[in-house]
């Protein structure tokens, strides 16, 4: 049946719709939103991204989760393409600890990845650093933190070095796209 029809809900109400849900949604502002399917470069780059940072991190405290789990930013609960964490949490619903986030870049979601998300994810006080990836040419944003403001570096050759200092992984932006362009 769901919830019922109504604008806001609240967090402890969407997570628990979420355990009985067969669709993932995400949870903005207090309104709940059905997650669409993903193209093939979206499902690839989100599978390279995770398998680089698995391979790099399998020996660490740290875990990789790649769009199946939830984390908490702010008071809103997103499903990234891929995060990074290194504490252990209690929760098996929703973390809160990311130290990288990655995002995947769609049209139908560039803007607000780029806006509202990105907003919220740098609240999150662990976070160290956000990395918007393009699914249509090879462009990485990546948002690191240093201090209290965040600083931009974005590359667009895939010969590029692609420096993950919170999780102490260099890696060629072409590692990201293996299998997507030609």
């Amino acid at each position: 049946m769901g919830l019922p029809q109504r604008k806001l809900f609240t967090i402890d109400e969407y997570l628990l719709s979420e355990e009985h849900s067969v669709a993932k949604n995400e949870f903005v502002n207090g309104k709940i939103y059905a997650m669409a399917g993903a193209k093939k470069n979206h499902v690839k780059i989100t599978g390279n991204i995770s398998y680089n940072l698995m391979g790099h991190l399998l020996n660490s405290p740290c875990d990789v989760f790649s769009t199946d789990m939830k984390l908490k930013a702010g008071y809103d609960c997103y499903y990234p393409d891929v995060f990074v964490t290194c504490e252990p949490e209690d929760d098996d619903l929703v973390l809160e600890k990311a130290i990288l986030i990655a995002e995947v870049l769609s049209d139908s979601t560039e803007s607000f990845d780029k806006g509202i998300k990105l907003q919220n994810y740098f609240q999150i006080p662990t976070l160290q650093e956000y990395l918007l990836v393009s699914q249509n040419k090879i462009e990485v944003w990546i948002y690191r933190r240093v201090g209290k403001k965040w600083e931009l570096e974005i590359l667009n050759n895939g010969d590029d070095e692609l420096e993950l200092t919170s999780v102490g992984l260099t890696v060629p932006v072409r590692n990201f796209y293996a299998k997507v362009f030609k």
